[in-house]
Protein backbone atom coordinates (compact mmCIF):
# COMPACT_ATOMS: atom_id res chain seq x y z
CA UNK A 1 0.00 0.00 0.00
CA UNK A 2 2.79 2.28 0.25
CA UNK A 3 3.27 2.53 3.54
CA UNK A 4 6.15 4.05 5.26
CA UNK A 5 5.49 3.25 9.01
CA UNK A 6 2.15 1.54 11.00
CA UNK A 7 0.88 3.14 14.24
CA UNK A 8 -1.63 1.09 16.28
CA UNK A 9 -4.17 3.67 17.45
CA UNK A 10 -5.70 2.90 20.66
CA UNK A 11 -7.76 6.75 21.39
CA UNK A 12 -10.05 4.99 23.73
CA UNK A 13 -7.71 3.60 26.21
CA UNK A 14 -8.70 0.15 25.96
CA UNK A 15 -5.61 -2.15 25.08
CA UNK A 16 -4.10 -4.61 27.97
CA UNK A 17 -0.24 -4.93 28.31
CA UNK A 18 -0.86 -8.64 27.12
CA UNK A 19 -2.95 -7.83 24.23
CA UNK A 20 -0.27 -5.04 23.26
CA UNK A 21 2.36 -7.67 23.41
CA UNK A 22 0.52 -10.11 21.21
CA UNK A 23 -0.43 -7.84 18.84
CA UNK A 24 3.01 -5.20 18.10
CA UNK A 25 5.00 -9.44 17.89
CA UNK A 26 2.59 -10.05 15.21
CA UNK A 27 2.95 -7.28 13.43
CA UNK A 28 6.62 -6.85 13.51
CA UNK A 29 6.96 -10.66 12.88
CA UNK A 30 4.88 -10.05 9.50
CA UNK A 31 5.69 -6.45 8.30
CA UNK A 32 9.16 -5.07 7.68
CA UNK A 33 7.88 -1.99 8.63
CA UNK A 34 8.54 0.17 11.99
CA UNK A 35 5.57 0.04 14.67
CA UNK A 36 4.26 2.86 16.61
CA UNK A 37 1.95 2.74 19.74
CA UNK A 38 -0.64 5.49 20.21
CA UNK A 39 -2.74 5.29 23.35
CA UNK A 40 -4.61 7.29 26.06
CA UNK A 41 -3.75 7.07 29.34
CA UNK A 42 -7.90 7.13 30.10
CA UNK A 43 -8.23 3.50 32.10
CA UNK A 44 -4.15 3.91 34.24
CA UNK A 45 -2.93 1.44 31.24
CA UNK A 46 -0.97 3.14 28.46
CA UNK A 47 2.22 3.35 29.94
CA UNK A 48 2.49 -0.74 30.85
CA UNK A 49 1.31 -1.05 27.47
CA UNK A 50 3.76 0.94 25.79
CA UNK A 51 6.55 -1.09 27.66
CA UNK A 52 5.77 -4.18 26.38
CA UNK A 53 5.23 -2.90 22.54
CA UNK A 54 8.27 -1.40 22.87
CA UNK A 55 9.58 -4.91 24.55
CA UNK A 56 8.29 -6.46 21.73
CA UNK A 57 9.68 -4.47 19.33
CA UNK A 58 7.66 -1.34 18.46
CA UNK A 59 10.06 1.21 16.90
CA UNK A 60 8.25 4.72 18.71
CA UNK A 61 6.02 5.44 21.51
CA UNK A 62 3.73 8.89 21.72
CA UNK A 63 3.90 10.77 24.97
CA UNK A 64 3.36 13.89 26.38
CA UNK A 65 5.26 15.76 28.94
CA UNK A 66 4.34 15.51 32.39
CA UNK A 67 2.53 18.82 32.74
CA UNK A 68 0.51 17.81 29.90
CA UNK A 69 0.07 14.16 30.68
CA UNK A 70 -1.80 11.41 32.17
CA UNK A 71 -5.63 10.79 32.06
CA UNK A 72 -7.34 11.42 28.63
CA UNK A 73 -3.56 12.16 27.56
CA UNK A 74 -0.85 10.31 26.57
CA UNK A 75 1.86 8.93 29.30
CA UNK A 76 4.27 11.34 30.30
CA UNK A 77 7.71 11.55 28.90
CA UNK A 78 9.84 11.74 31.50
CA UNK A 79 8.46 8.27 32.83
CA UNK A 80 8.96 6.68 29.84
CA UNK A 81 12.47 7.96 29.34
CA UNK A 82 12.83 6.84 33.07
CA UNK A 83 11.59 3.61 32.72
CA UNK A 84 13.57 2.79 29.20
CA UNK A 85 17.16 4.16 30.92
CA UNK A 86 19.24 1.89 31.30
CA UNK A 87 18.13 -1.00 28.77
CA UNK A 88 18.38 -2.12 25.30
CA UNK A 89 15.98 0.71 24.54
CA UNK A 90 17.20 3.55 26.18
CA UNK A 91 16.24 6.77 24.27
CA UNK A 92 19.07 8.91 25.31
CA UNK A 93 16.76 11.50 25.95
CA UNK A 94 18.14 14.07 28.69
CA UNK A 95 15.93 13.56 31.91
CA UNK A 96 17.05 16.87 33.50
CA UNK A 97 16.09 18.88 30.62
CA UNK A 98 12.70 16.73 30.31
CA UNK A 99 11.81 18.11 33.75
CA UNK A 100 12.69 21.74 33.27
CA UNK A 101 10.43 21.79 30.08
CA UNK A 102 7.29 19.85 32.18
CA UNK A 103 7.77 22.47 35.43
CA UNK A 104 7.66 25.24 32.83
CA UNK A 105 4.49 24.16 31.68
CA UNK A 106 2.90 23.37 34.54
CA UNK A 107 3.06 26.85 35.71
CA UNK A 108 2.02 27.72 32.27
CA UNK A 109 -1.22 25.51 32.24
CA UNK A 110 -2.52 27.30 35.86
CA UNK A 111 -3.16 30.48 33.67
CA UNK A 112 -5.85 28.31 31.51
CA UNK A 113 -7.48 26.76 34.16
CA UNK A 114 -10.78 27.80 33.74
CA UNK A 115 -11.30 25.73 30.52
CA UNK A 116 -9.73 22.07 32.66
CA UNK A 117 -12.21 19.17 32.96
CA UNK A 118 -12.47 17.30 35.77
CA UNK A 119 -12.22 14.25 33.05
CA UNK A 120 -8.19 14.38 34.00
CA UNK A 121 -7.33 11.52 35.79
CA UNK A 122 -7.93 7.71 35.93
CA UNK A 123 -11.25 6.81 34.92
CA UNK A 124 -11.87 2.72 34.11
CA UNK A 125 -14.77 3.44 32.94
CA UNK A 126 -13.70 3.27 29.31
CA UNK A 127 -12.95 -0.52 29.80
CA UNK A 128 -16.44 -0.67 29.86
CA UNK A 129 -17.91 1.75 27.60
CA UNK A 130 -15.44 1.93 25.22
CA UNK A 131 -15.47 5.84 24.69
CA UNK A 132 -12.48 7.26 24.37
CA UNK A 133 -10.87 9.49 26.67
CA UNK A 134 -11.12 12.81 24.26
CA UNK A 135 -14.72 12.23 23.70
CA UNK A 136 -15.31 11.64 27.41
CA UNK A 137 -13.81 14.86 28.30
CA UNK A 138 -15.88 16.57 25.55
CA UNK A 139 -18.82 14.72 27.49
CA UNK A 140 -18.30 16.26 30.39
CA UNK A 141 -17.85 19.60 29.44
CA UNK A 142 -20.90 19.31 27.31
CA UNK A 143 -22.94 18.40 30.41
CA UNK A 144 -21.58 21.22 32.69
CA UNK A 145 -22.63 23.30 30.65
CA UNK A 146 -26.21 21.91 30.42
CA UNK A 147 -25.94 21.91 34.36
CA UNK A 148 -26.36 17.94 34.30
CA UNK A 149 -23.49 16.60 34.89
CA UNK A 150 -25.48 14.23 37.79
CA UNK A 151 -26.35 12.03 34.21
CA UNK A 152 -23.12 11.48 32.94
CA UNK A 153 -23.35 7.98 33.32
CA UNK A 154 -26.54 7.73 31.34
CA UNK A 155 -25.18 9.40 28.40
CA UNK A 156 -22.46 6.62 29.10
CA UNK A 157 -24.49 4.31 28.92
CA UNK A 158 -26.53 5.43 25.90
CA UNK A 159 -23.21 6.08 23.72
CA UNK A 160 -23.29 2.03 22.67
CA UNK A 161 -27.03 2.26 21.89
CA UNK A 162 -26.51 5.31 19.69
CA UNK A 163 -23.46 3.88 18.06
CA UNK A 164 -25.30 0.63 17.14
CA UNK A 165 -28.44 2.14 15.61
CA UNK A 166 -25.81 4.82 13.02
CA UNK A 167 -24.32 1.80 12.44
CA UNK A 168 -21.45 1.07 14.42
CA UNK A 169 -19.16 3.96 13.39
CA UNK A 170 -15.97 4.40 14.36
CA UNK A 171 -15.36 6.46 18.01
CA UNK A 172 -13.39 9.25 16.37
CA UNK A 173 -13.62 12.66 15.26
CA UNK A 174 -16.21 14.00 13.86
CA UNK A 175 -18.57 10.57 14.23
CA UNK A 176 -17.26 10.54 17.84
CA UNK A 177 -18.90 14.19 18.43
CA UNK A 178 -22.33 12.98 16.71
CA UNK A 179 -22.61 10.24 18.29
CA UNK A 180 -21.70 11.47 22.01
CA UNK A 181 -24.20 14.85 21.20
CA UNK A 182 -26.97 12.87 20.08
CA UNK A 183 -26.72 10.45 23.50
CA UNK A 184 -26.49 13.72 25.14
CA UNK A 185 -30.29 14.72 23.24
CA UNK A 186 -31.29 11.34 24.09
CA UNK A 187 -30.85 11.24 27.95
CA UNK A 188 -31.68 15.17 28.31
CA UNK A 189 -34.55 15.38 26.46
CA UNK A 190 -36.07 12.37 28.10
CA UNK A 191 -37.25 10.19 24.72
CA UNK A 192 -34.91 8.93 22.68
CA UNK A 193 -34.48 10.45 19.09
CA UNK A 194 -36.94 13.14 20.09
CA UNK A 195 -34.50 15.73 18.76
CA UNK A 196 -31.93 14.67 16.36
CA UNK A 197 -29.09 16.72 15.44
CA UNK A 198 -28.23 18.04 12.01
CA UNK A 199 -25.29 16.10 11.89
CA UNK A 200 -26.53 13.06 12.25
CA UNK A 201 -29.31 13.54 9.61
CA UNK A 202 -26.81 14.10 7.15
CA UNK A 203 -24.64 10.98 8.28
CA UNK A 204 -27.64 8.50 7.56
CA UNK A 205 -28.04 10.43 4.12
CA UNK A 206 -24.79 8.85 3.75
CA UNK A 207 -23.28 11.96 3.48
CA UNK A 208 -20.16 10.91 5.31
CA UNK A 209 -19.85 8.30 3.44
CA UNK A 210 -21.46 3.92 4.42
CA UNK A 211 -22.00 2.85 7.62
CA UNK A 212 -19.79 0.00 8.71
CA UNK A 213 -22.86 -1.87 10.12
CA UNK A 214 -26.63 -1.92 9.08
CA UNK A 215 -28.42 1.36 10.34
CA UNK A 216 -31.45 1.57 12.36
CA UNK A 217 -34.04 1.67 9.92
CA UNK A 218 -36.75 3.22 12.09
CA UNK A 219 -34.50 5.89 13.45
CA UNK A 220 -33.07 6.56 9.86
CA UNK A 221 -37.23 7.03 8.59
CA UNK A 222 -37.54 9.24 11.67
CA UNK A 223 -34.65 11.23 11.02
CA UNK A 224 -34.77 11.88 7.49
CA UNK A 225 -38.08 10.69 6.10
CA UNK A 226 -38.18 9.45 2.72
CA UNK A 227 -35.41 11.22 1.39
CA UNK A 228 -32.83 9.11 -0.83
CA UNK A 229 -29.79 7.67 0.86
CA UNK A 230 -26.36 8.33 -1.02
CA UNK A 231 -24.71 5.27 -2.20
CA UNK A 232 -21.65 6.98 -4.26
CA UNK A 233 -18.48 9.11 -2.83
CA UNK A 234 -20.55 12.28 -1.07
CA UNK A 235 -17.64 14.52 -2.29
CA UNK A 236 -18.53 13.68 -5.73
CA UNK A 237 -21.87 15.57 -5.35
CA UNK A 238 -20.12 19.13 -3.92
CA UNK A 239 -20.11 22.00 -6.40
CA UNK A 240 -17.04 23.60 -6.97
CA UNK A 241 -17.44 26.52 -4.12
CA UNK A 242 -13.86 28.03 -3.62
CA UNK A 243 -14.50 30.49 -6.35
CA UNK A 244 -17.58 31.86 -4.73
CA UNK A 245 -16.06 31.57 -1.26
CA UNK A 246 -13.63 33.96 -2.29
CA UNK A 247 -15.49 36.72 -3.70
CA UNK A 248 -17.94 36.00 -0.40
CA UNK A 249 -14.99 36.85 1.99
CA UNK A 250 -13.35 39.26 -0.24
CA UNK A 251 -9.96 41.60 0.92
CA UNK A 252 -10.89 40.20 4.73
CA UNK A 253 -9.12 36.82 3.57
CA UNK A 254 -5.46 37.05 3.12
CA UNK A 255 -4.50 33.68 2.60
CA UNK A 256 -6.67 30.08 1.40
CA UNK A 257 -6.21 28.90 5.47
CA UNK A 258 -8.35 32.02 5.67
CA UNK A 259 -11.20 31.21 3.09
CA UNK A 260 -11.04 27.44 4.33
CA UNK A 261 -12.10 28.84 7.78
CA UNK A 262 -14.74 30.75 6.32
CA UNK A 263 -15.61 28.14 4.36
CA UNK A 264 -15.98 25.97 7.79
CA UNK A 265 -17.27 28.41 10.18
CA UNK A 266 -19.36 30.81 8.16
CA UNK A 267 -19.87 33.06 10.91
CA UNK A 268 -17.16 32.77 13.19
CA UNK A 269 -14.93 32.78 10.24
CA UNK A 270 -16.07 36.43 9.11
CA UNK A 271 -16.15 37.35 12.70
CA UNK A 272 -12.74 36.62 13.64
CA UNK A 273 -11.41 38.18 10.00
CA UNK A 274 -13.25 41.18 10.65
CA UNK A 275 -11.47 41.42 14.01
CA UNK A 276 -8.41 40.80 12.65
CA UNK A 277 -9.10 43.46 10.16
CA UNK A 278 -10.24 46.06 12.37
CA UNK A 279 -7.30 45.35 14.87
CA UNK A 280 -10.02 44.26 17.21
CA UNK A 281 -8.83 40.94 17.28
CA UNK A 282 -8.26 39.90 21.51
CA UNK A 283 -7.80 36.59 23.07
CA UNK A 284 -10.09 35.19 25.65
CA UNK A 285 -10.11 36.97 28.93
CA UNK A 286 -8.49 34.51 31.72
CA UNK A 287 -9.81 34.39 34.69
CA UNK A 288 -6.47 34.80 37.66
CA UNK A 289 -5.32 31.94 39.50
CA UNK A 290 -7.42 32.25 42.81
CA UNK A 291 -5.78 33.16 45.64
CA UNK A 292 -5.43 30.81 48.66
CA UNK A 293 -8.08 33.03 50.48
CA UNK A 294 -10.49 32.79 47.33
CA UNK A 295 -10.40 28.94 47.25
CA UNK A 296 -10.90 28.70 51.31
CA UNK A 297 -14.10 27.22 52.34
CA UNK A 298 -17.47 29.12 52.36
CA UNK A 299 -19.25 29.37 55.14
CA UNK A 300 -22.19 26.42 55.58
CA UNK A 301 -23.35 27.04 58.84
CA UNK A 302 -24.76 30.23 60.50
CA UNK A 303 -27.42 32.11 62.52
CA UNK A 304 -30.17 34.13 60.46
CA UNK A 305 -32.12 36.70 62.77
CA UNK A 306 -35.46 38.28 60.49
CA UNK A 307 -37.86 40.56 62.11
CA UNK A 308 -36.56 39.67 65.57
CA UNK A 309 -36.80 35.76 65.33
CA UNK A 310 -33.05 33.45 64.71
CA UNK A 311 -32.45 30.75 63.04
CA UNK A 312 -30.02 28.40 63.29
CA UNK A 313 -29.25 27.45 59.43
CA UNK A 314 -26.55 24.46 58.07
CA UNK A 315 -26.85 23.90 54.20
CA UNK A 316 -26.23 20.45 53.81
CA UNK A 317 -25.78 20.26 49.96
CA UNK A 318 -26.63 22.46 46.83
CA UNK A 319 -27.65 22.12 43.59
CA UNK A 320 -25.04 22.73 40.01
CA UNK A 321 -23.95 26.70 40.39
CA UNK A 322 -24.67 26.99 36.90
CA UNK A 323 -28.41 26.19 37.40
CA UNK A 324 -31.04 29.21 37.02
CA UNK A 325 -33.33 27.77 39.21
CA UNK A 326 -30.59 26.36 41.97
CA UNK A 327 -31.51 24.21 45.13
CA UNK A 328 -29.86 24.51 47.98
CA UNK A 329 -30.68 21.91 51.10
CA UNK A 330 -30.26 22.67 54.54
CA UNK A 331 -31.66 22.42 57.80
CA UNK A 332 -33.31 25.24 59.51
CA UNK A 333 -33.64 24.85 63.26
CA UNK A 334 -32.47 21.16 62.77
CA UNK A 335 -35.45 20.66 60.33
CA UNK A 336 -34.85 19.58 56.99
CA UNK A 337 -35.52 22.05 54.38
CA UNK A 338 -35.29 22.23 50.59
CA UNK A 339 -35.28 26.44 48.73
CA UNK A 340 -35.24 26.89 45.46
CA UNK A 341 -32.86 30.35 44.75
CA UNK A 342 -33.52 32.07 40.76
CA UNK A 343 -30.44 34.24 40.12
CA UNK A 344 -31.49 37.40 39.22
CA UNK A 345 -28.56 39.61 39.75
CA UNK A 346 -25.31 39.01 41.38
CA UNK A 347 -22.42 41.02 42.69
CA UNK A 348 -18.77 40.90 41.05
CA UNK A 349 -16.04 41.74 43.00
CA UNK A 350 -13.54 44.05 41.01
CA UNK A 351 -10.67 45.57 42.28
CA UNK A 352 -12.54 46.14 45.34
CA UNK A 353 -15.60 47.71 43.84
CA UNK A 354 -18.97 45.42 43.61
CA UNK A 355 -20.39 45.18 40.09
CA UNK A 356 -23.63 44.05 39.79
CA UNK A 357 -24.81 41.84 36.55
CA UNK A 358 -27.67 41.03 35.42
CA UNK A 359 -29.24 36.74 35.38
CA UNK A 360 -32.03 35.53 34.34
CA UNK A 361 -34.56 35.55 30.89
CA UNK A 362 -36.67 38.15 29.35
CA UNK A 363 -38.40 35.38 27.46
CA UNK A 364 -42.01 34.41 28.51
CA UNK A 365 -42.46 31.00 30.02
CA UNK A 366 -43.13 28.21 27.48
CA UNK A 367 -47.00 27.92 28.64
CA UNK A 368 -49.53 26.75 25.05
CA UNK A 369 -48.79 24.52 23.22
CA UNK A 370 -47.87 26.68 20.38
CA UNK A 371 -44.69 28.33 22.09
CA UNK A 372 -41.45 27.04 20.47
CA UNK A 373 -38.51 25.89 22.85
CA UNK A 374 -35.37 24.43 22.99
CA UNK A 375 -34.22 21.03 24.50
CA UNK A 376 -31.28 22.00 25.98
CA UNK A 377 -29.44 25.13 26.28
CA UNK A 378 -28.07 26.59 23.05
CA UNK A 379 -27.43 29.39 20.88
CA UNK A 380 -29.22 30.04 17.66
CA UNK A 381 -28.02 29.61 14.50
CA UNK A 382 -30.84 31.19 12.54
CA UNK A 383 -34.27 31.69 12.28
CA UNK A 384 -36.11 30.47 9.39
CA UNK A 385 -39.61 32.30 10.01
CA UNK A 386 -41.39 35.91 9.88
CA UNK A 387 -44.00 37.15 12.04
CA UNK A 388 -46.91 36.11 10.40
CA UNK A 389 -45.21 33.14 8.94
CA UNK A 390 -48.04 30.56 8.20
CA UNK A 391 -46.77 27.14 9.58
CA UNK A 392 -47.81 23.32 9.83
CA UNK A 393 -46.40 21.05 12.54
CA UNK A 394 -43.07 19.57 12.31
CA UNK A 395 -41.85 22.77 9.85
CA UNK A 396 -38.43 23.97 11.03
CA UNK A 397 -38.53 27.84 12.17
CA UNK A 398 -35.43 28.18 14.34
CA UNK A 399 -31.50 26.34 13.89
CA UNK A 400 -29.58 26.08 17.22
CA UNK A 401 -25.85 24.96 18.24
CA UNK A 402 -25.85 23.01 21.38
CA UNK A 403 -22.62 21.04 21.61
CA UNK A 404 -21.12 21.92 18.74
CA UNK A 405 -24.11 20.26 16.71
CA UNK A 406 -26.35 21.89 15.11
CA UNK A 407 -30.29 21.23 15.48
CA UNK A 408 -33.62 22.40 13.69
CA UNK A 409 -36.55 23.33 16.22
CA UNK A 410 -39.71 22.69 14.43
CA UNK A 411 -43.09 24.10 15.17
CA UNK A 412 -45.32 22.35 17.46
CA UNK A 413 -48.52 22.72 15.51
CA UNK A 414 -49.72 24.26 12.65
CA UNK A 415 -50.51 28.25 12.65
CA UNK A 416 -49.77 31.42 12.25
CA UNK A 417 -46.09 32.98 13.52
CA UNK A 418 -47.08 35.65 16.24
CA UNK A 419 -44.09 36.53 17.75
CA UNK A 420 -40.93 35.69 17.96
CA UNK A 421 -38.27 36.56 21.29
CA UNK A 422 -34.92 35.12 19.53
CA UNK A 423 -32.37 36.68 17.55
CA UNK A 424 -29.33 34.94 15.56
CA UNK A 425 -26.44 34.70 17.72
CA UNK A 426 -29.06 34.62 21.27
CA UNK A 427 -28.21 32.27 23.98
CA UNK A 428 -31.36 30.21 24.81
CA UNK A 429 -32.56 27.83 27.44
CA UNK A 430 -34.77 25.49 27.71
CA UNK A 431 -38.44 26.30 29.33
CA UNK A 432 -38.50 29.97 27.31
CA UNK A 433 -40.84 30.63 24.51
CA UNK A 434 -38.38 31.60 21.36
CA UNK A 435 -41.62 31.67 18.99
CA UNK A 436 -45.35 32.09 19.26
CA UNK A 437 -47.47 30.35 17.16
CA UNK A 438 -51.23 30.61 17.40
CA UNK A 439 -53.48 27.66 15.49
Amino acid sequence: MGCDSIAIKDMAGLLTPDITAQLVQALVAELNLPIFVHSHATAGLAAMCQYKAVENGAAGIDTAISSFSGGTSHPPTESMVAAFRGTPWDSGLDLTHLQEIGFYFREIRKKYHQFESDMTGLDTRVQVYQVPGGMISNLYTQLREQAALNRIEEVLAEIPRVREDLGFPPLVTPTSQIVGAQAVLNVLTGERYKTISNEVKLYLQGRYGRAPGPVNSVVRQQAIGNEDVIDIRPADLLKAEMNNLRDEIGALAKSEEDVLSYAMFPELGRAFLDDRNNGTLTPEALEPVPSPAERSAKPTEFNVTLHGETYHIQITGTGHHTQQDRPFYMTVDGVPEEVLVETLSELEAVEGIAAGSVKGSKRPRATGPGDVTASMPGTVIDVLVEVGAAVQAGDPVLVTEAMKMETEIQAPIAGTVQAIHVAKGDSVNPDETLIEISS
